[in-house]
């Protein structure tokens, strides 16, 4: 046993590695931050470090896990996507576990203690050393726990351990508080089992007599005092940028012109149409399956590739034939006429026009050749030498979208970090490569009451037309003196009043000229068989609704079913509370990101 325990213990402590990725994150160091040019300090969590080295580590351990789970090397794009990742879930855990320090949440021994010995991972239960007929043997595990070979993999574990129960015992402390009433669970429970015929009167609030005069400049003012946080606008940044595109060149596009008459060659001398879509395509939705698009009809392919289609013969290879999208080889494989419109069934190889890496390689050339002029001359001098055109962005905040050349983390980075009037080096972009100065920064504020006045005043109006609408309704509540007089009292008053289906359920269509409202149908689905409701308020008006019809649920399947959906609800709720309360964390922090200084492939 012991043989076989050591031959597997890399494999053991590997898995306890991957397994608890996330949670080993939660315990970097937690230094203080006295130089912000300190080498290999990639950010701080409220003057916490992020160090370069731990992040690398646990990069690469994610993007290693992944490349296992899928079978293979994954692309440049993944890759990136689990660094950002990894990013993301450092600060989430820093945060936690500085907010856990806050609030006095610790962790004993003892019960570090009774988890390892008693409960282990899923991951650790499936080795293979630590089972017997192909079960979990505990009693195995625990012998091995006390092996002097185990001291390394039982310090990881129980500080995995630790930092699970500490976030644990403070996300239950953050949603303790989220709950739902017996009536949401009513609701959930009618959910697909209920059905009502509702005849309702109902008052739109874009309809109502309203004059936008009363919404006073006073109002708006008193509005705007009330609820500041509304008007906020978080710190934001412009820059003004040279583009360098990467297109393919002359000789890229004759390469590719080259590359795809060898493959039509090769498909008219029998070779499998299938098996080269899935190794030559470039379009990856079809490129899995052998290059099938299934059935389309007229309008859904661009105009060239659809009337090379419509020519081809039941079975013809044709092309190449080129689109917006590159050039293509296509195999019609069926044809029909359904309600008059022809559609297809084909199969099709794209290759893409691109540029080549040496195209490529000549660009970055370019490129580099500026951003060292940039260096020592400085951004406007050296655009002016080089004759270059120079476009200037619309302020972005921090998260790094940035209009017309799309998520930019690390060059939003750099400008919050960095005053105005620094240039750049090289930041790539999906297209091409920009080099950039920091032009304009404008700090965190509230805006000023003139420059949102007019968003004041429509909110107001739509407020106030809420209310306008509501005590319609209650005016032809009022005159109602029970389900009997809805219609006459609805119509005397010019309103139509709307009779749903027979049997319309909670998820189902209101009458026509009546928009989806679920605020309405759930309110009126609690009404009893033959009961006139009270005024009903919606998101598109207000309502007063009869039940003509009800099959409600048994009062035996609500308890029956009560256990299941209060989880389910509760679940629910407390992921929101936890969601929201790790984002107002977030909000609240002082997040330093320098990752710019490190890595420019984002």
């Amino acid at each position: 046993m012991m043989t076989t325990l050591r031959s597997q213990m890399k494999t053991i402590l590997w898995i306890l590695v991957v397994a608890f990725l996330a949670t080993i994150v939660f315990s970097w160091g937690m230094g203080g931050f006295k130089d912000r040019e300190q080498p290999g300090i990639l950010g701080m969590v409220n003057g916490d470090e992020v160090t370069l080295e731990k992040f690398e580590l646990i990069a690469r351990r994610k993007v290693e896990a992944e490349q296992r789970k899928e079978g293979g090397q994954l692309d440049a794009d993944k890759q990136k996507q689990l660094r950002e990742d990894v990013w993301d879930e450092q600060v989430e855990r820093m945060l936690k576990m500085q907010e856990a320090s806050r609030l006095g949440i610790e962790i004993t021994d003892r019960e570090i203690a009774h988890i390892v010995e008693f409960y282990p991972p899923n991951e650790i239960r499936s080795v293979e050393s630590f089972q017997r007929d192909g079960q979990f043997d505990l009693n195995l595990y625990r012998q091995f726990l006390r092996r002097p070979e185990a001291a390394s993999f039982l310090l990881q574990l129980e500080e995995s351990v630790r930092n699970y129960l500490l976030e644990q015992k403070l996300l239950f402390q953050a949603t303790s508080a989220a709950d739902v009433t017996p009536e949401q669970i009513r609701d959930e429970v009618r959910r697909g089992t209920s059905t009502a015929k509702l005849r309702f009167v109902f008052v739109p609030n874009d309809k109502v007599e309203f004059d936008s005069s009363s919404a006073t400049d006073e109002m708006l003012q008193r509005y705007y005092r009330l609820f500041p946080d509304r008007y906020k606008q978080y710190a934001q940044r412009r820059f003004a940028f040279v583009k360098f595109k990467v297109e393919p060149s002359g000789q890229d596009s004759i390469e590719v012109e080259n590359e795809i008459e060898e493959l039509l060659t090769e498909l008219q001398s029998g070779a499998d149409f299938e098996a080269l879509a899935r190794q030559r395509s470039e379009d990856a939705a079809s490129a899995e399956k052998g290059g099938d698009l299934d059935w389309f009809g007229k309008g859904a392919m661009t105009p060239n590739f659809e009337e090379a289609c419509l020519k081809a013969q039941i079975g013809e290879i044709v092309g190449p034939v080129q689109t917006k999208f590159g050039l293509h080889i296509i195999r019609v494989d069926e044809k029909k006429v359904e309600d008059g419109e022809p559609k297809m069934r084909a199969h099709h190889i794209l290759l893409k026009y691109k540029a080549s890496p040496d195209t490529r390689d000549e660009v970055y050339n370019t490129v580099y050749a500026f951003a060292q002029d940039v260096s020592q001359s400085g951004f406007d001098q050296s655009v002016a030498e080089s004759n270059l055109s120079v476009d200037t962005t619309k302020a972005f905040s921090e998260a790094g979208y940035i209009a017309g050349l799309g998520r930019m983390r690390m060059a939003a980075e750099f400008c919050f970090n960095n005053p105005v009037g620094t240039a750049s080096e090289i930041y790539p972009i999906p297209d091409g490569y920009v080099v950039l100065k920091i032009v304009e920064a404008t700090d965190e504020r509230v805006k000023p009451f003139d420059e949102v006045r007019d968003q004041i005043r429509r909110t107001l109006i739509k407020t106030l037309r809420q209310h306008r609408a509501a005590a319609a309704a209650a005016e032809l509540r009022g005159q109602m003196g029970g389900p009997q007089d809805l219609e006459a009292v609805a119509l005397a008053a010019n309103y139509p009043v709307y009779v749903t289906d027979d049997s319309m359920k909670t998820e189902g269509k209101l009458p026509d000229g009546v928009r989806a409202d679920k605020d309405f149908i759930t309110k009126a689905f609690r009404l009893k068989e033959g009961e006139l409701s009270d005024v009903i308020e919606g998101r598109n008006g207000a309502y007063v609704a009869v039940a003509e019809a009800k099959f409600d649920i048994e009062e035996d399947n609500v308890r029956a079913n009560y256990p299941v959906v209060y989880i389910n609800l509760v679940g629910k709720e407390q992921q929101a509370v936890a969601q929201n309360w790790v984002r107002e964390l977030r909000i609240a922090a002082d997040i330093k990101d320098y990752r710019y200084r490190y890595f420019r492939d984002f």
